[in-house]
């Protein structure tokens, strides 16, 4: 019996510890989500594109927003993303044109199954 014992006790121990890393993972996933500090920062060089001021989206500006993207990883994320662009377009990107906010995902290359606008 006293053998049964200590195996089942490591065999308890052992599953715990799984226990415990794996919701350690959770907390940390749970942890990561995009700060509106990094959306705006993400999307400040492309603001001389969004503006009518440049012709085309710089390469930073695409960086930025391929960055942002896959940092929205999730639904909340996307839309933690969107409330941020909408108050910022609102405050501090008040130039931002129709236009180039809806074409710049293409003109970066990138397919999205949603709409840049800052009417949204």
């Amino acid at each position: 019996m006293g053998k049964n014992a200590s195996r089942l006790a490591a065999a308890a121990a052992v599953v715990l510890f799984a226990l415990l890393l794996s919701l350690r993972q959770l907390e940390a996933a749970d942890d990561v989500s995009v700060s509106c500090s990094d959306v705006i920062a993400d999307v400040t060089p492309c603001l001389g594109f969004l503006q009518g001021d440049d012709d085309h989206p710089s390469g930073e500006c695409c960086d930025g927003l391929s960055g942002l993207v896959a940092a929205a990883a999730t639904t909340e994320d996307r839309q933690a993303a969107c409330e941020c662009l909408k108050s910022a377009v609102s405050g501090q990107f008040t130039a931002v044109e129709a236009a180039p906010a809806r074409d710049l995902p293409a003109d970066c290359g990138l397919s999205l199954p949603y709409t840049f606008s800052p009417d949204d």
